[in-house]
């Protein structure tokens, strides 16, 4: 069977699944969402390694992202919606693969021919005349039409039991059954079958995190500490084997880096304050502060510049967030741009030890979980003192200000105060992210304000149900 490690032009797109993810995916394609050291999409490009690279994502989404990736010196010339002429390795950004998985799904993929599992497209070798057609096939669920249709849906089955009425949106997906089989059968396309996994639902990230970060240093050859950063007097290191800290690190007196349960990986420029507590598998983004006292448990990942105190455990935080002081966060998923008041804490184990359920698309689900804290999307406030409940999803650009539990699914573009809910004045929405974002040199763009304007209509559409 013909190799098919060597590189080749990458393309990763999204598919109809991205509402699982909201409020997370409301403004980012699903595989820029954060699992490990990095977002999925990165992890597919390590593994790849291609020539060029192309994403497929929702069409509000392009110019956003277009615009973020020209800031990245390793995405330089990436194609976002349209697909350069030559062969085309399709990978969806759903994916998760550990170890050699991904190297043996490119051996293994010939050209003209589709993996999938039960039905989702997992990842195609096409010609460039094919890989045209099967882009368009993939748009079919990603245009600003098919979004609507969407959004209208969660609008009319928001708060529906799962178990007792599967609603419009499974509709949805079921009338997408045996569409890829079609469209093989129509374009001469052979299809395989694969047992890889792909994630569904975003407390998968949760849950996936701890694997992702070991993984990731696995496969990384780094080790060992960059002689540009200063492990001040006083550090306890355990099991240094498994710690990476890149370059123009401060490690403050006090702090312990304890890797006994699984790798540390701090990046370049991270400052950690003293007598702060560190246990692998974790990881800290380029630029964060750890602030003194920290106690940051296993299953952690910061994203770049965050500001983090208090305790975290299990929890993925996205880059540019606060949490500055004491309260705890865990087993959650908390976005980028989002502020956490002083004290605030979340519940992450009901009180008689039941499985949590949680919205998700516009229903409760069963989450098959024991242990689940909060979901926030991006630009999200929240007051001092809050008390977040078990499983809570808080949307895209909402404040809560609760004297008691906040309610366990706030919606985007919302003022939550006990015991009111007010629509956010977009334009104030606007102003306050401009605000937030310069505050870290990071420009608002045009681009940035017509998405926000879209997603105040789309949410509109969906009636205070996303």
């Amino acid at each position: 069977m013909e190799d098919r490690s060597a590189p080749v032009a990458l393309c990763i797109f999204e598919d109809s699944r991205y509402p699982n993810f909201f409020p997370l995916s409301l403004n980012k394609p699903v595989f820029e969402l954060i699992c490990g050291t990095q977002t999925l999409r990165e992890r597919i490009v390590a593994e790849v390694n291609p020539e060029r690279t192309v994403l497929v994502c929702r069409n509000y989404l392009a110019d956003v992202l277009s615009g973020e990736l020209s800031l990245d010196p390793g995405m330089k010339g990436v194609l976002v919606n349209e697909l350069p002429e030559s062969d085309i390795l399709f990978v969806n950004g759903r994916l998760l693969a550990f170890g050699d998985e991904f190297s043996g799904l490119m051996n293994g993929i010939e050209i003209n021919s589709v993996i999938d599992k039960n039905g989702t497209p997992v990842a195609a070798l096409l010609p460039p005349e094919k890989a045209s057609k099967f882009l368009e096939f993939i748009m079919e669920s990603l245009d600003d039409a098919d979004v609507a249709r969407v959004f209208s849906v969660l609008r009319d089955i928001s708060g529906q039991d799962d178990d007792k009425d599967k609603g419009s949106f499974d509709r949805i997906e079921r009338e997408r059954e045996g569409a890829l089989a079609k469209w093989c059968g129509e374009n001469g396309i052979r299809m395989e079958k694969t047992g890889l996994k792909l994630l569904f639902y975003y407390w998968q990230l949760i849950d996936e995190n701890s694997n992702c970060i070991v993984d990731d240093f696995q496969k990384s050859p780094l080790r060992g500490y960059a002689p540009e950063s200063e492990l001040f007097r006083g550090v306890d290191i355990i099991n240094e084997n498994d710690i990476v800290i890149g370059p123009e690190v401060e490690v403050r007196s006090g702090t312990v880096l304890d890797a006994s349960s699984g790798p540390i990986v701090i990046a370049k420029n991270v400052s950690i304050e003293p007598n702060s507590i560190i246990c692998g598998p974790c990881f800290v983004g380029e630029g964060s502060i750890i602030r003194g006292g920290a106690k940051i448990g296993n299953g952690t990942s910061l994203g770049r510049q965050c500001r983090i105190g208090g305790e975290v455990q299990e929890t993925v935080i996205a880059p540019f967030t606060n949490k500055q002081h004491d309260g705890f966060i865990g087993h959650s998923y908390i976005g980028s741009w989002v502020n956490i008041g002083a004290g605030t804490c979340n519940s992450d184990l009901k009180n008689n030890y039941s499985m949590i359920r949680a919205w998700n698309a516009g229903r409760i689900r069963d989450t098959g979980r024991r242990f689940l804290g909060v979901v926030t999307g991006d630009h999200v406030k929240i007051a001092i003192n809050t008390r977040v409940n078990t499983g809570s999803v808080i949307g895209f650009c909402t404040n809560v200000m609760s004297v008691g539990f906040s309610p366990k699914f706030i919606p985007s573009f919302i003022w939550q105060t006990d015991p009111e809910i007010q629509e956010f004045d977009l334009d104030k929405a606007v102003k306050t992210a401009e605000i937030m974002m310069d505050r870290r040199n990071i420009s608002f763009t045009p681009a940035m304000a017509e998405l926000f304007k879209k997603l105040n209509r789309f949410c509109r559409m969906a009636g205070r149900n996303v």
